[in-house]
C-alpha cells in the first residue's frame, strides 16, 4: 500500500511528514534513555530482512498481489518504537532508490506501515498474551495483531486520500479494506510462521507479548538475519509477482491511477551499470538496496549510543 507521489494533496502530505518526523524523533529518543538498548547490528539486520521480504509479492487474490509488511513482527521482536525506527529506514530507501512509495507520501506511508502498523499490532498482540499466556499467545497474538495493522494502514491509506480530494472517503475505505483483507491473512499468517520459529528455537529473541527481550548472542543473530536478507533479495525478490498490490489495484478499480506522478526516477535504473545487467539487474537492485537499509539503520542505532556505551554495536 506504498502510496505514490501524486496520490495526495500539497496539506496532507506537509501535515504527515509533521506526524512522521515527530514519531521518528520520539522513536530516537525513547532507544537513547533505554537502559537496555537493541544492538544497531541486529536492528541493521532486521532492516534488511523487511526490506528483502516487503520486495517479494505474492498473489493474494485474483489479480491483486500482496507482501510481507513487518512492522507487527518488528514490533513483537524489538518493540514498536524500535519497529518505527527501522520501518522508517526500509521505507525511506525504497522511496529513494526504487520509486516504490512517492518522496511527497513518505509520511503518509510511515504513519500507515511504520507507526500505526505497528502500535495498532503490538496493541492487539499484547492484549491477546495477557488473556492467553506463554507462547501460544504471544503467537496467537502476534497473528491477530498482524491482520489488525493491515486493516488500520489501509483506512488509513484511504483517509489521506480522501483528505487530498483524490476520492470520497465513503467510496474508497471498502474498497480498500476488502482488498487489503486477503493482504492481511497473508501478513497475519507469514507473521505467526516467523514468530513461532523464532518462539520454538530462540524465544529470547522475543520482546513483545508477555516479555521482555534479552537477546544472547546478538551478533550470531545479526549475521544470520542478514545472510537470510541478502539470500531472499538475490533469489527470492526477482521472481516476484508483476501484479498490482492493493492500493494500485483499487486505484485501477476506482480509476485514479493516471494521477501517480513520480517526483524523480529511480536511481538505479537510470544507471548505466542497471542497464547494461539486463534481466540480472533486478537482483543487483535488491542487493544494493538490502545493503543500503542495512547500514543506514545500523548507523541510526549507533547514532544513539553514549560514551562508554557498547550496547548499540
Amino acid at each position: 500500500m506504498h502510496i505514490p507521489d501524486g496520490f495526495v494533496s500539497a496539506p496532507v502530505a506537509a501535515a504527515t511528514w509533521a506526524l512522521a518526523g515527530g514519531s521518528v524523533a520520539v522513536a530516537l529518543r525513547a532507544e537513547r534513555r533505554d537502559p537496555t538498548p537493541a544492538p544497531a547490528g541486529v536492528l541493521g539486520a532486521l532492516a534488511a530482512f523487511v526490506f528483502a521480504a516487503q520486495m517479494i509479492n505474492v498473489p493474494v487474490a485474483p489479480g491483486t498481489s500482496g507482501h510481507l509488511v513487518g512492522a507487527t513482527l518488528l514490533a513483537m521482536l524489538v518493540g514498536p518504537w524500535r519497529a518505527v525506527i527501522v520501518m522508517a529506514a526500509v521505507l525511506a530507501i525504497q522511496a529513494v532508490l526504487f520509486q516504490d512509495g512517492g518522496l511527497t507520501a513518505f509520511g503518509a506511508n510511515l504513519l500507515d506501515m511504520g507507526v500505526a502498523g505497528a502500535f495498532a499490532g503490538y496493541a492487539v498482540a499484547t492484549l491477546v498474551a495477557r488473556a492467553v499466556r506463554g507462547p501460544r499467545g504471544t503467537a496467537a497474538g502476534a497473528v491477530v495483531g498482524a491482520f489488525v495493522s493491515t486493516l488500520s494502514a489501509a483506512a488509513l491509506t484511504a483517509l489521506w486520500l480522501a483528505l487530498s480530494g483524490l476520492y470520497p472517503l465513503r467510496g474508497i475505505l471498502p474498497v480498500m479494506l476488502v482488498s487489503h483483507a486477503a493482504i492481511g491473512l497473508l501478513e497475519a499468517a507469514l507473521t505467526g510462521a516467523i514468530l513461532v520459529t523464532v518462539l520454538r528455537w530462540r524465544p529470547d529473541l522475543v520482546a513483545g507479548g508477555d516479555g521482555a527481550s534479552g537477546a544472547r548472542r546478538p551478533a550470531a543473530m545479526a549475521v544470520g538475519l542478514f545472510a537470510v536478507a541478502l539470500t531472499a533479495a538475490a533469489f527470492l525478490a526477482p521472481f516476484a509477482s508483476s501484479l498490482p498490490d492493493g492500493l494500485e489495484r483499487a486505484a485501477l478499480d476506482l480509476g485514479f491511477a493516471a494521477r501517480q506522478n513520480p517526483l524523480v526516477a529511480s536511481p538505479l535504473e537510470q544507471s548505466p551499470l542497471f542497464a547494461a545487467l539486463g534481466s540480472f539487474a533486478p537482483v543487483l537492485a535488491a542487493v544494493v538496496g538490502t545493503l543500503v537499509v542495512a547500514a543506514i539503520a545500523w548507523a541510526a542505532a549507533r547514532s544513539l549510543s553514549k560514551a562508554g556505551d557498547v550496547a548499540h554495536r
